[in-house]
């Protein structure tokens, strides 16, 4: 029988159990168990043959942090096959990625399989250019067994719909990528609320019922047709936090981002700064949130002081450090799972490339067959710069990182990566280009690219003899870079370095 790991949180480890507590637990696992069903993808990609392709989900909408549900290789026909678990009334919001195209969302509930066709797409043509933070490609499937009462399609209805209405009444000219942005009238707002639920308030579905509810109550609040009042009244006030639902939580984030320190007229941000930065003081912080009177319930009094807290980090007037022990001791303390879940992963995500941190997993491989990972950071400081090998600016880099090596060869180890798809465009690239530094690709392993963060070219990262990271996106070799190196491996005259561009 597996055991999920929310249901583990109740077997403290060393500690014996409560016989009554035993028994309540045994009971939630033979429940979550009898009330779990598989649900299956049965998918047909063609171009990705022999290529990766993952399901992931968001593991929560605060620290927006990414897992992987389903990972499989699609065969020599382009077929590929997913299943797993999901609990009753459960509907796990996922995308796809091929290589580092991404899909749209896909709504999957207990039980259901679905059959998914991709748009035929040239994944491996090799003079492609993609960089995914500025590219609009999104991978495009098309859901051939479904009708009219699933939830992919209710969603994708009301998406339409919505779109239409604010493309129609706000001025925005969907063939060009520039409008003059008019607010709607408030009351066209409203008719479009009222026709909307009522359209859709028939339908026996909880996730979709409360995804059009909390999208209409977000369209209210920007559009300003409602006052805040009114919908904390109507969407907040005595109900549960839908963590799970993106439309929910975007309704959430937008109503509380920037509470603290700008909406609220109750709450003091010098306590907050002196909560925070002075001694970390949870029950402090909690005490200042809760003047708020919109603040009063417990956990979503929490929820606010997160969804902040990822915000403050950023501030200047904010010590980091003080505000990961807040978090720190928030995960530890707090009675909700769930966001003690959140804490964790906001810390991951605000702190994962820190100097000090081990550097992230790396495994690379040079056309001559040679290895560098994470055993190879060792005796020597190392300077890595990921590169394509279509960018100029790359090239200017490299050239400049050439003449840096020359210098700092006895204390600082030289490598650069291509994150080009096709190793073969290295080959041509080094026929052309000779470095006295060892250049490596990332052999096509697209999780690793994602672990490493890397989302713009060239990029630079400088780590200890330990391999523990000193600067994660360092400036480039010929800006600022050499101070860097002059700061940790000692001064070195450098002369003759070549202009970028040249």
């Amino acid at each position: 029988m597996a055991i999920s790991a929310r249901l583990l949180r109740y077997f403290p480890k060393g500690k014996p159990m409560n016989p009554r507590i035993a028994v309540f637990v045994i009971s939630l696992l033979i429940a979550a168990n009898l009330f779990a069903a598989k649900t299956i993808i049965k998918g047909y990609a063609p171009g990705a043959e022999k290529l990766r392709i993952r399901l992931y989900t968001t593991d929560d909408y605060i620290s927006n942090r990414e897992s992987i549900l389903a990972s499989t290789v699609i065969d020599s026909t382009g077929h590929f096959q997913f299943t797993f678990n999901v609990y009753e009334k459960q509907v796990i919001t996922g995308f796809f990625r091929i290589m580092d195209f991404t899909s749209s969302e896909i709504y999957l509930p207990s039980g259901k399989t679905y059959e998914i066709e991709f748009a035929p797409f040239d994944y491996k043509d090799p003079n492609r250019i993609h960089i995914p933070l500025l590219s609009t490609i999104k991978l495009q499937y098309s859901i051939r067994n479904t009708d009219s009462t699933d939830i992919n399609q209710l969603v994708s209805k009301f998406n339409n719909d919505y779109s239409s209405f604010i493309i129609e009444t706000s001025g925005i000219d969907g063939n060009t990528s520039s409008y003059a942005f008019t607010r709607p009238p408030k009351n066209k707002v409203d008719s479009f609320v009222q026709a909307v639920s009522a359209r859709y308030k028939y339908v026996n579905n909880d996730f979709f019922r409360n995804y059009c509810d909390y999208s209409l109550a977000t369209m209210q609040l920007n559009m300003q047709s409602k006052s805040r009042k009114y919908l904390f009244d109507n969407y907040i006030y005595k109900k549960p936090i839908l963590y799970d639902n993106v439309a929910y939580m975007e309704f959430f984030s937008s109503y509380f981002s920037d509470f603290v320190f700008g909406t609220s007229r109750k709450i003091q941000p010098y306590d907050i700064v002196l909560n925070i930065n002075l001694k970390p003081n949870l029950g402090g912080l909690l005490d200042s949130l809760g003047k708020d009177s919109l603040l009063r319930n417990e956990q979503l009094r929490e929820a606010v002081l997160l969804l902040n807290m990822r915000d403050w980090y950023s501030l200047k007037t904010i010590r980091q450090d003080s505000l990961l022990k807040v978090l720190d001791l928030y995960a530890k303390k707090t009675k909700f799972d769930i966001q003690a879940r959140i804490a964790r992963n906001l810390s991951f995500s605000l702190t994962r490339f820190n100097a000090g941190n081990t550097a992230p997993a790396m495994n690379f491989s040079s056309l001559e067959g040679n290895v560098f990972n994470n055993d190879s950071l060792n005796k020597k400081y190392t300077f890595i710069l990921f590169f394509t090998t279509w960018s100029k600016s790359c090239l200017s880099e490299l050239l400049v990182a050439d003449q840096l090596c020359k210098k700092w060869n006895d204390s600082i180890r030289f490598v650069a990566v291509s994150m080009d798809r096709e190793p073969l465009k290295l080959f041509y690239f080094l026929e052309d280009n000779k470095f006295s530094f060892p250049i490596y690709h990332f052999g096509g392993d697209w999780v690793m690219a994602e672990n490493l963060g890397l989302s713009a070219y060239p990029h630079g990262m400088f780590i200890d003899k330990s391999g523990k990271l000193i600067d994660y996106c360092t400036p480039v070799p010929s800006r600022g870079l050499i101070e860097l190196f002059q700061k940790h491996a000692g001064t070195k005259v450098v002369s003759n370095m070549p202009d970028v561009g040249q």
